[in-house]
């Protein structure tokens, strides 16, 4: 077996390693727009990550709960910060990629810019590789659309933002989802005046209002000028930023800053991927359709990871490319439920959520009842007066199994193993309820949250 494989990052590095350990080679295509390691590890999960923890740090440097204890606030040296943060980056690279995946028997690294010919055929500048299959695994990227007549340099998204030597002074921030509420907290916390333009009527407009609506009062308890509803009429560059005309609540208004972060969506790494004449089914963002086996519609073309436009999450995009590489060899894998994959956002306090909601579980006829767990009735936090957020479970009445859970507390990512294997598993909830959960801990909110269901 010998694969193709086009992009460098999780998945395309993990079939490379899948193949070559079941004693097969590859040819992996990595055209350098981004390093080694993709997305996640370069400009998304690892520096977001690593700058939310710093921000999170000089929020509690200013800010207490517990009476006695008095504060005095943090200044932030955003240069050896960001250098830090990339000196971060580097050794992950480094380690996981860089010194790696040269050592690799039967693994061809080529720099360069691939193009499909056929399902078999990649060429890379005029130079053509043959192989039985070939992987697409090229990712996404912010969707600059509608700001492409501004200052390149007064634009961010997460491609660049972590490129910065500093901090913006403001800040536009376009987009009300995980991104765009991640770095708005973020970035606020670290002292930049932020102003955030959501166009739908709540934060997370793919969830229910429950999640969004207690995170942006949040936010904005915390000094966000978080403004939801919005339909932006024109982006314009002014003497030292960006403007942004808006109509909001019936109203023409105004707001400016020296800095605008789209983050309002992702187009897919596709373009010219194929050569002319070559069909393949996507949508209007680029992102690839297919079928169960994560075939493209070019019959041999396999696709895994962000270009797929699913969930991009680095997890999954690792499954998908197991899921390809043991598939190509015959074997029998078992189809995970989506719905089962368990995600985060990373603000503060967290935001975690698997399967369905109570909603999208009744549109399917399933009986469903809700759970309730306060912040203030769980002890890991009712004892040190916090009271930001709750967890909800959704569970089948006559089954008693999870269907869905949504969550927004402290730590509250750390909740996701425990309520993903619940739900993929079926297991019962009264089994949760009666089970044993240390005091004070994080995960003692699942059983008490269980318990609350009748028999």
């Amino acid at each position: 077996m010998h694969l193709i494989i086009l992009g460098a990052g999780t998945a395309g590095a993990t079939a490379a390693r899948d193949v070559v350990a079941r004693g097969g080679s590859a040819t992996l295509i990595h055209d350098h727009v981004l390093p080694l390691g993709g997305t996640c590890l370069n400009v998304g999960c690892v520096p977001s990550k690593y700058l939310i923890r710093a921000a999170e740090q000089m929020h509690v440097a200013s800010h207490t709960q517990f009476p006695g204890i008095s504060v005095h606030g943090a200044e932030v040296n955003a240069g050896p910060l960001l250098e830090d943060m990339r000196g971060v980056i580097e050794g992950l690279r480094h380690r996981n990629y860089e010194q790696p995946l040269p050592e690799l028997d039967g693994l061809e690294l080529i720099s360069g810019r691939g193009q499909i010919v056929d399902g078999h055929t990649v060429e890379v500048d005029g130079r053509r590789f043959q192989g039985d299959a070939v992987l697409i695994a090229t990712g996404s990227r912010t969707d600059y659309r509608g700001t492409e007549h501004l200052p390149p340099e007064r634009v961010l998204g997460n491609e660049t933002l972590f490129a910065q030597t500093s901090f913006p002074d403001s800040v536009l921030v376009l987009g009300g989802g995980y991104t765009a509420m991640e770095m708005s907290q973020m970035l606020n916390r670290m002292g930049v005046k932020v102003t955030q333009l959501q166009r739908s009527r709540h934060l997370l407009s793919s969830q229910p209002a429950y999640l969004g609506e207690t995170l942006g009062e949040l936010v904005r308890q915390e000094g966000v000028d978080l403004h939801c509803g919005v339909q932006v009429s024109t982006l314009e560059a002014t003497g030292n930023g960006i403007r942004a005309t808006v109509e909001l609540n019936g109203a023409v208004r105004q707001f400016e800053a020296s800095r605008l972060l789209v983050a309002r969506g992702r187009r897919a790494n596709t373009e010219e991927l194929f050569a002319d004449g070559l069909q393949v089914e996507q949508t209007e963002r680029g992102f690839l359709k297919v079928n169960e086996q994560l075939e493209t519609s070019l019959p041999n073309v396999f696709a895994a990871g962000d270009v797929l436009g699913t969930h991009m999450l680095v997890y999954t995009a690792s499954a998908d490319a197991e899921r390809i590489v043991a598939r190509l060899y015959g074997e029998s894998v078992e189809e995970p439920a989506s719905e089962s994959v368990p995600w985060v956002v990373f603000t503060d306090p967290q935001i975690v959520g698997v399967g369905w909601t109570r909603e999208e579980a009744e549109d399917r006829g399933i009986p469903v009842e809700e759970a309730e767990l306060p912040v203030n009735r769980w002890p890991r936090f009712s004892t040190v007066r916090e009271e930001r957020g709750f967890l909800k479970l959704f569970r089948n009445r006559e089954t008693d199994t999870l269907v869905g859970a949504r969550g927004i507390c402290p730590q509250a990512g750390d909740l996701a193993s425990e309520l993903a294997l619940l739900h993929r598993y079926k297991i019962p909830l009264k089994e949760v309820a009666n089970g044993f959960s240390p005091y004070l801990t994080l995960n003692e909110g699942i059983q008490r949250c269980a318990a609350k269901f009748g028999d």
